[in-house]
């Protein structure tokens, strides 16, 4: 019967996840609490704080197999292992799927039966476990130091196993003991735990028993008060779980509408496992691409490409439209790839890429032209190349989105199409997507619905950003744009090197005169795209004896091609040179930015 059931202690939920009774249907959002988060709630358990309710659907027939269902996380690690496994359902007993608690139920179920990994700070991001702090979950059962945050009151904490040596007692430096929390598993039976705490090697004080005791009570309890209290949905139309779902979390924090929206579409695809589909294709990528996008980017990308509106609604992924977007991923999903693939042939990355929004405009003209497979490498394109190139350059200076990006997506969408109406499955298919005189992608008119004015002021403070912002990478690829950056065969480099900073310092002190800033050192006028093996070649050599010694030959138009200005190239006259040189790349921005 539907409604609040009897109660559950932790070992029975932890029971029923281990025997895929308790499964997570495919519009639930992925895992996303903290190892914090996950302490805070043990100690609450543990104070017998109230967690709240969860909400369980009972799923039989052929609901087992009309949706995708996935297990619980075994383990969690940083970037890569944060996916829930697909489960087949087909040949499987009536279950329970998790509508709400699975965030709660996922921490216990690692915290007693799997472990947590973050990413050791400077290390790869490579999937090795030399990269990772590999934690497994304890307990302070001594607790003579203050806790990290104040308001705890028994002390857990995510431990690494190169200090813990996966010691079922770890003795830190403090000589407090800490208690493996999976091990409590093994103790079930109460004459493993009284030979436990008996057990001459651990020399357990009344306290620490105590405290032990506890955590014993808490995970195999009978009392009310450390139980899991779930209600429980029966009725057979999965169309119900799924509302219930977006009502409990669209009405609170739990989840950000974009996650509701995600749950929502993918629950709608018949055919192709989305959730499967739509990770793997950001996990490409963001790590073999280099980039940093999420499910939003491609739940956007949907509506950019197909729906009238652009804006983020529930309305918005009715059956019929994602029905249709399933029928088109195959090729959407190409053109995703194709377009930040192209995006990296520029030279962009995670880093430099700073608006994730300035990509829809160059994906929707990849993909309604069919450029999908001649975009990255065909000659007869090559122009329509350099005009995206300077957009998403353009772009990332600009900054025309704001915060305002869905009303500056629909005006750029506009100047492709000017009605996009597609409120139906008929007009899916015979919706036209450009306006006739459209040939190349266009630039200019994208520019014209920008809300901003470049302006000598903006120029000039356009030459304060420094060598790894995503503006000066911008501005120096519109300026040295013949460079190799399809293979990424360039380097940013500082025209007087970084290091002769100190050497500039003292300079002007000895000599009573104006010394500019590091940061303004390390600005735009002071740098250069340049060759990789020409600038392995430059070394720390000071800006003059470089253009002397290797340029010899052709110095007057190397120095033109770099914007390196015709003054003394000498350290000591860095102040007038980085003055010209700021004068010079002003100049040529105004040339290709068409500024009057």
């Amino acid at each position: 019967m539907a409604g609040f059931q009897p109660p559950i202690n932790i070992i029975e939920a932890i029971e029923r996840i281990k025997n895929n009774e308790y499964l997570l249907p495919a519009f639930q959002r992925e895992y996303v609490w903290s190892q914090e988060q996950i302490e805070r709630l043990f100690d609450s358990l543990m104070r017998g704080y109230p967690i709240s309710s969860m909400l369980f659907w009972k799923v039989r027939g052929e609901n087992k197999t009309k949706w995708q269902f996935y297990r619980f996380l075994e383990k969690y690690r940083e970037r890569y292992d944060t996916h829930n496994e697909k489960f087949d359902t087909s040949m499987h007993n009536d279950f329970y799927a998790i509508l709400d608690g699975q965030q709660r139920l996922t921490s216990i179920y690692l915290a007693l039966c799997g472990h947590y990994d973050t990413h050791r700070y400077r290390k790869k991001w490579e999937n090795e476990d030399d990269n990772f702090h590999i934690c497994d979950f304890y307990f302070n059962l001594t607790a003579t130091q203050e806790t990290k945050n104040s308001d705890i009151e028994y002390e857990f904490l995510w431990l690494d196993r190169n200090d813990t040596k996966e010691k079922v007692i770890y003795i830190d430096k403090f000589e407090q003991k800490w208690f493996k929390c999976k091990h409590i598993l093994e103790l079930k039976m109460f004459h493993n735990m009284k030979k436990f705490w008996e057990s001459p090697d651990y020399n357990f004080t009344e306290q620490e028993l105590e405290k032990l005791g506890e955590f014993y009570t808490l995970i195999f309890s009978t009392s009310n008060n450390t139980k899991i209290n779930y209600y429980l949905e029966e009725d057979d139309k999965p169309e119900k779980a799924v509302n219930i779902f977006i009502r409990i979390n669209s009405g609170g924090t739990s989840l950000d509408y974009s996650d509701i929206l995600f749950s929502y579409a993918v629950a709608n695809w018949q055919n192709k496992d989305a959730r499967t589909e739509v990770n793997d294709l950001v996990d490409y990528i963001n790590n073999n691409l280099g980039f940093n996008i999420s499910k939003d980017f491609i739940l956007k990308a949907f509506l950019f490409l197909y729906h009238s509106q652009i804006k983020f609604q529930i309305n918005s992924f009715e059956n019929g439209f994602i029905r249709k977007i399933e029928e088109k991923w195959s090729n959407i999903k190409t053109s995703i790839i194709k377009t930040f693939v192209l995006l990296k042939n520029f030279g962009l990355d995670s880093k430099t890429l700073s608006s994730n929004n300035a990509v829809f405009p160059i994906m929707y003209y990849i993909y309604h032209k069919n450029l999908t497979e001649n975009i990255i490498d065909a000659i007869s394109l090559k122009n329509d190349r350099e005009i995206i190139k300077k957009y998403i350059l353009g772009a990332i200076l600009l900054k025309p989105f704001g915060g305002s990006g869905d009303n500056v997506l629909t005006n750029i969408r506009k100047v492709f199409i000017k009605e996009f109406n597609n409120n139906s499955e008929e007009e899916f298919n015979n919706i036209k997507f450009f306006d006739e005189d459209i040939q190349e992608f266009p630039l200019e008119n994208i520019e014209k619905t920008y809300k901003y004015v470049i302006d000598n002021e903006y120029l000039n403070e356009l030459m304060n950003y420094r060598k790894d912002s995503a503006e000066a990478f911008a501005v120096l690829s519109l300026l040295f744009n013949f460079l190799d950056t399809k293979n990424h065969d360039f380097h940013k480099d500082h025209l007087h090197p970084i290091s002769k900073y100190k050497d500039y310092e003292n300079y002007t002190k000895s000599q009573n005169i104006d010394c500019l800033e590091y940061n303004i050192y390390d600005s735009l006028p002071n740098l250069q795209l340049l060759d990789s093996n020409e600038n392995m070649s430059k070394g720390d050599r000071n800006l003059k004896e470089w253009v002397e010694e290797l340029h010899k030959n052709d110095k007057s138009e190397f120095m033109k091609k770099y914007l390196i200005p015709d003054v003394d190239l000498e350290l000591e006259n860095f102040n007038e040179f980085y003055e010209a040189r700021k004068e010079l790349m002003i100049k040529k921005l105004k040339e290709i930015l068409r500024v009057l």
